[in-house]
């Protein structure tokens, strides 16, 4: 059992998360390569930046349109491999003219069953390799998809740690000038009336 498991554990490819930063009126792709029945699955979310949206591409093989949008926030796709060859996730921040646009996303290929049931592929126990592989899979793109939520919360945290530290820092230093500028307007009142009410002798 252990050696089935280091044997999967060892074909199994694991889901890689990214965060990138996508310019005003940039684009950036990511590829990947499939094979007939494999498992592609894609995710991601804008953290910063705008409305928070971005438009998404993907495409397989022979530049086949899979999904397009213009304006995403946040979305997760997954769909089984028809043709082997490169499939392609594709960001672009052509609708912002100004404004960068920060985005967490994971791109992930897992090999189907049959490909482990290739008597050229694999040694024994194939029904056992199968279904750890077929768990593993699942168990990793859970994982993946729970890791990038906790980092886009992490984010999300500093960044209000930030806005709060600043407004603390904004409310302190209002708080010690403004009864300075009271006790500095008090004593120049007083010293003006003094000197208006003072009688000044002729000798």
């Amino acid at each position: 059992m252990l050696s089935v498991i280091v044997l999967v554990l060892a074909l199994l490819k694991a889901a890689s998360g990214f965060i990138i930063t996508v310019d005003a009126h940039e684009t950036m792709c990511f590829y990947d390569h499939a094979n007939v029945s494999d498992k592609v699955t894609m995710s991601f979310e804008v953290m910063e930046g705008g409305f928070k949206d971005v438009g998404v591409e993907i495409s397989g093989p022979d530049d086949d349109r899979l999904h397009h949008s213009q304006q995403d926030t946040l979305g997760s796709f997954t769909f089984t491999a028809m043709k082997e060859g490169q499939y392609q996730l594709c960001f672009d921040n052509k609708m912002s003219t100004l404004t960068p646009k920060i985005l967490m996303f994971q791109f992930q290929v897992a090999r189907a069953i049959e490909f482990y049931m290739d008597s050229s592929k694999r040694g024994d126990d194939v029904i056992e390799q199968a279904a750890v592989q077929s768990m593993i899979n699942e168990l990793s793109a859970k994982l993946g998809a729970v890791k990038m939520e906790q980092e886009y919360m992490h984010f999300r945290y500093r960044g209000h740690l930030e806005v709060s530290d600043m407004v603390e820092l904004r409310v302190l230093a209002w708080s010690i000038f403004a009864p300075m500028m009271l006790i500095i307007t008090a004593v120049l009142e007083i010293y003006y009336l003094k000197h208006f009410f003072e009688v000044k002798r002729v000798v």
